[in-house]
């Protein structure tokens, strides 16, 4: 199966609006239909929502996204809904035009939208969001920065007794600034794309609606990783009957400097409960080895010393991954070098442990956006504003970089971009980083490629989270392995 129909492409801002002209033009589908193919998969993706809503209230701006909002709403006065429109003034395309004539002949009442203030919505009502569509670059400023002020001083007020639902875009919003207000529902036409992504909702209050797009033949670099089920997980997990220590995975971890050793505990543990067939820690911290063997007196464990080659450790040659970071002090990094059919993944500690001849396509980097940030030299707002150069730099170094976040982007050395969308809160919690390179070196010591190991890595890593209750320690999330394995 193919990375394009195995991995839903992904469109920047530019690229989304070369897809909706490619489609009316070599599909002869009109901007019209397309807009009222929206309105309706929106309502009935939607349906209990607006047939329950006491109101609904459309902000429609003057582009083709207020035309999406004036469809939207002759549709749902169609079916009986009560509706009001608050109306941008502005030069109409001929597809708004259409919509909002068709608002004005079912007499839906159409007020200027400078009148919209937080108190114009009552409790349970719903707001439907169509000012701006993801094409608008900011700042924000007058008549549509003021409405965006009332929409978070209506949500402030009125809390869960409103539902805002934004479409296509959440108005005003950009990853690299403060949310100005929270919607509750994006709802995404045509083509996904890279701004949505990082927008802080559920999947389940996101939808998309494909609406006739041609995807699959566009040009795009960009990628969604597609979530990998339980059952899945529990197959990729199994174990051959004729299986042996080094077929079930074999690695080394490096780290677990004084005072660090929980990380490369977490690590090497997750690697060992997935059902890692044979690893060693090497450590530079005589606490860490007591603790090590002291937490299991089966584990393999030397002491690291910086002025020892590679050779004096000889189940580096054996091990087809190499895990080198969690917990370690860059005073403590080995200069080691490493046989090229080794898999090498480079974390936290490791970080400055670039030597060109350590990176290719076997060796894949996992820092967070402040790790990133160092390497590069350069300060980034949010992963949003780092994606191009980590790009860059990931194509130019042929290797691999895992940028890690509430949304994690895996570079490749080919240029191409995979975006992990499933954000949860439960995994904002110190030592998950470590828990996921444990995760990683499993799958890769498995034989799984460098990208399809990230897809099942971060997978796992949200499954086992989601079954805790609370906000749960990195440890209780790892001690969730047990139910794939048992």
């Amino acid at each position: 199966m193919s990375r394009s129909t195995h991995f839903q492409v992904l469109f920047s801002e530019e690229e989304a609006k070369l897809l909706d002209e490619q489609t009316i033009r070599d599909r002869k589908i009109s901007g019209t239909l397309l807009m009222g193919f929206a309105a309706l998969s929106i309502f009935k993706t939607w349906e209990d929502i607006f047939r329950s809503a006491r109101k609904i209230i459309i902000l429609c701006g003057s582009g083709n996204n207020g035309g999406d909002g004036y469809a939207l709403a002759q549709f749902l006065r169609a079916e009986g809904a009560l509706v009001e429109i608050y109306s941008k003034e502005g030069n109409f395309s001929e597809e708004t035009k259409y919509y909002k004539n068709l608002t004005e002949g079912l007499k839906i009442p159409n007020f200027p939208l400078e009148k919209f203030k937080n108190d114009s919505v009552n409790p349970g009502e719903v707001l439907v969001d169509s000012l701006l569509g993801t094409g608008f670059k900011g700042p924000l400023s007058g008549e549509i920065s003021k409405i965006i002020t009332e929409i978070h001083s209506a949500k402030e007020r009125l809390k869960n007794s409103l539902l805002v639902l934004s479409i296509d875009s959440v108005s005003g919003y950009t990853p690299d600034e403060k949310i100005r207000f929270a919607a509750d529902i994006l709802a995404e036409i045509g083509s996904p794309k890279i701004k949505n992504v990082f927008y802080p909702l559920s999947k389940d209050r996101k939808s998309f609606h494909p609406i006739g797009f041609v995807r699959q033949e566009s040009k795009t670099s960009k990628y969604l990783f597609p979530r990998a089920n339980k059952e899945e997980l529990v197959s990729k997990l199994s174990r051959a009957k004729d299986s042996h220590k080094y077929k079930n995975g074999s690695a080394v971890f490096v780290g677990g400097s004084e005072g660090m050793s929980g990380a490369i505990l977490s690590s090497a543990l997750a690697f060992q409960e997935l059902g890692g067939g044979i690893s060693q820690i090497l450590t530079p911290s005589a606490n860490t080895l007591i603790k090590v063997l002291k937490k299991d007196p089966s584990f393999m464990v030397s002491g690291l010393e910086t002025s020892k080659k590679s050779s004096d450790y000889p189940f580096l040659k054996k091990a087809s991954v190499a895990c080198v970071g969690p917990g370690l002090a860059a005073s403590d990094l080995p200069h080691f070098s490493f046989s090229k059919e080794t898999t090498l993944i480079f974390d936290a500690g490791a970080l400055k442990y670039l030597d060109e001849k350590h990176l290719g396509p076997r060796t894949i980097l996992t820092p967070h956006l402040g790790e990133w940030s160092s390497i590069i030299g350069k300060k980034y707002e949010s992963q949003y504003s780092a994606l191009e150069d980590a790009k860059i730099w990931a194509k130019e170094k042929g290797t691999y970089l895992l940028l890690k976040g509430p949304v994690s982007i895996l570079f490749t050395p080919e240029g191409n971009s995979y975006f992990w969308e499933f954000q949860e809160p439960k995994l904002a919690v110190m030592g998950t980083g470590d828990l996921l390179v444990g995760i990683l070196t499993f799958f890769l010591s498995r034989g799984e490629d460098i990208i399809e190991s990230v897809r099942l890595s971060q997978s796992l890593l949200l499954y086992c989270a989601e079954l805790c209750k609370g906000y749960p320690t990195a440890g209780r999330i790892r001690k969730k392995i047990r139910t794939l394995i048992d």
